[in-house]
């Protein structure tokens, strides 16, 4: 269809639609994670798109390794023992697959007292109710935020694991939502 001269609607325009080569595809979120990157992108002044630093996680294996029950010294070496206990399925371990389960990579350095690093890889059970002094991660204010849950009778603190960071105290009138508890993380050298 051709524009008509003098007009200013219809036809093509400069810039619009989705950016060529920019792929993209259709993903089922829970509900409640979906409405909050949703909040959390607009308080940002973003699109609601930008949920990439969660990870989906998916058992495509039954893959398991032996567990040798002797512990190994990481000071002088001791004699190994001859047991192997039943093999290890991490999958199993970390409950990968069950619906409640998700990941998120770690970024910042506020964490490392408690052994998160910048790149790490945080197991997240949104099932699981946070207890004092259990790490969450949590959305304030459309921020998310990985800290450690502090409930105190005045309040909730949020506790920064490295000197260097604040503490966070949540105000009452805050939008604070827990979405899970840190039940693990794996680390790549």
């Amino acid at each position: 269809m051709r524009q008509s001269k003098g007009t200013s609607w219809g036809g093509p325009r400069e810039g619009a639609g989705r950016p060529t080569g920019e792929p993209t595809k259709v993903v089922r979120l829970p509900v409640d994670i979906a409405e909050a990157a949703r909040r959390a992108a607009a308080a940002r002044g973003g699109s609601g798109s930008g949920i990439g630093e969660f990870l989906q996680a998916e058992a495509r294996s039954n893959a398991t390794a032996p567990l040798v029950t002797a512990s190994v010294a990481c000071g002088f070496p001791s004699p190994a023992e001859d047991s192997l206990e039943r093999p290890l399925d991490l999958n199993e371990l970390h409950g990968i697959g069950a619906p409640s389960v998700f990941l998120v990579r770690v970024a910042g350095e506020s964490m490392t007292g408690r052994g998160l690093f910048p790149g790490d890889i945080a197991v997240v059970d949104k099932a699981r109710q946070p207890r004092s002094g259990c790490i969450i991660v949590a959305c304030l204010n459309g921020d998310f935020t990985m800290k450690t849950y502090l409930k105190r009778a005045d309040g909730v603190i949020l506790k920064a694991e490295n000197p260097a960071y604040p503490d966070i105290t949540v105000p009452e009138e805050a939008e604070f939502q827990v979405w899970g508890v840190v039940t693990g993380s794996s680390r790549v050298f």
